[in-house]
């Protein structure tokens, strides 16, 4: 009965160590609550030591995140389970436990002998699934079915599983993979962003009017976060990738004139530039955050793919555009402030970041002129030659 209580068998008095486990997130968690003592595995006299049983109990709370019974599952059972349930020894090849220690090994699948194993989402999408098929449909409701009042519209479809995200619903559940990962960056007064107008030889721009957001009245091409006729301040950390995000080559003599503007305000970003280091299944953290986590990986290559100038534009740049509105008017932080702006990898420049600001042309100002609603002013403008850079 207490082994069926706890989940497994007890192999006795025995200690093992970090270095007989071989995982590293569990090498941790006997770290931080084991004592110095004798491993029973390796016999080292000096290492951190946890009891066998507590390790067990920790490793089986965290696989249940993922893994349950068949029989608590409801697999379906007709001369044997019709899906795929792992026995033990083929359950933690399954999950690629790296151990070390074949004794310790040997123990580990003693006290679980008894165990069969499948996926806890058996019949159903995992989160990171959910969210991922739900990005996929969203896309696709706005680009060709509704792209203004999407999130009025009627479910089109007669079933549809309880973990399933609708496109009507998955802002909502995007913005808490972002609250739930932290993923802000204060930007403190007096930081730098360069950006760069591209031009011919014979124009010259010097004021922040110019170099800053287009007037509405010449807001009239789309951008990655920015539909027509909605200007934003789109610029990076350094000189070479905002020029990178600015100028593509056409054979034509082309002059960069580069404003340096400076923070008058303090900002909150959403940081998509760097996500997280990925976690493991015994790194302690929640489902929600590691499956949320997988998906932003794969959502990054969705949302920062370079998109071609071909009139398709248009259509492709809807999505990330209806994200950054929702971010913008919709979305706040744990703190209840509102964003002024997203980091993201830079699609032409390679490992480096660029910025969008919920800025307009008016909230740009020169040095001398700056007002109750100017977010960034002009402190430095030069002229470069664009090609140099590429």
């Amino acid at each position: 009965m207490e082994e069926e209580e706890r989940g497994f068998y007890s192999v006795g008095d025995k200690y093992v160590c970090s270095a007989c486990v071989g995982d590293k997130d569990l090498g941790r968690f006997i770290k931080d609550n084991g004592d110095k003592s004798q491993c029973t595995y390796c016999q080292s006299n000096h290492s951190i030591v946890l009891h066998f049983d507590e390790l067990m109990k920790f490793i089986l709370e965290c696989l249940s995140q993922e893994y349950g019974d068949p029989n608590n599952v409801g697999v379906a059972w007709d001369k044997g389970w019709v899906g795929e349930v792992f026995d033990t020894y083929d359950f933690l090849d399954e999950v690629g436990i790296p151990i070390e220690n074949m004794e310790f090994q040997d123990d580990v699948l003693y006290s679980l002998s008894d165990r069969q194993w499948c996926k806890q989402d058996f019949y159903n999408l995992s989160p990171e699934l959910a969210l991922s098929y739900g990005w996929k449909e969203f896309v696709n409701a706005i680009k060709h079915k509704s792209r203004y009042v999407f999130y009025r519209v009627q479910d089109s479809r007669d079933f549809r599983g309880y973990e399933e995200i609708a496109p009507s619903y998955f802002l909502d559940a995007l913005c808490n993979v972002i609250e739930s990962l932290a993923l802000y960056k204060k930007i403190e007064i007096g930081t730098t962003l360069t950006r760069v107008r591209i031009h011919n030889k014979g124009e010259k721009f010097t004021k922040a009017e110019e170099l800053g957001p287009p007037p509405l009245e010449y807001a009239t091409y789309p951008n990655r976060m920015s539909p027509s006729g909605i200007p934003m301040f789109y610029g990076a950390f350094n000189l070479k990738t905002a020029i990178a995000e600015t100028y593509t080559p056409d054979g034509q003599s082309k002059v960069g004139t580069v404003g340096k503007f400076e923070t008058v305000k303090r900002l909150t970003l959403v940081d998509l530039s760097k996500l997280p280091p990925f976690k493991g299944i015994f790194s302690g953290v929640s489902r929600d955050y590691r499956h949320g986590l997988s998906f932003l990986i794969d959502f990054l290559e969705d949302f920062t793919a370079p998109i071609s100038k071909d009139g398709r534009e248009h259509i492709d740049y809807v999505p990330t555009q209806v994200v950054s509105e929702h971010l913008r008017f919709i979305h706040k932080t744990g703190e209840g402030n509102s964003i002024d702006g997203i980091i993201y990898p830079s699609s032409k420049d390679c490992g480096k970041k660029a910025v969008v600001l919920f800025c307009e042309n008016e909230c740009c100002s020169d040095e001398a002129n700056i007002h109750e609603n100017t977010m960034l002013k002009l402190t430095k403008v030069t002229r470069v030659n664009p090609e140099r850079y590429i």
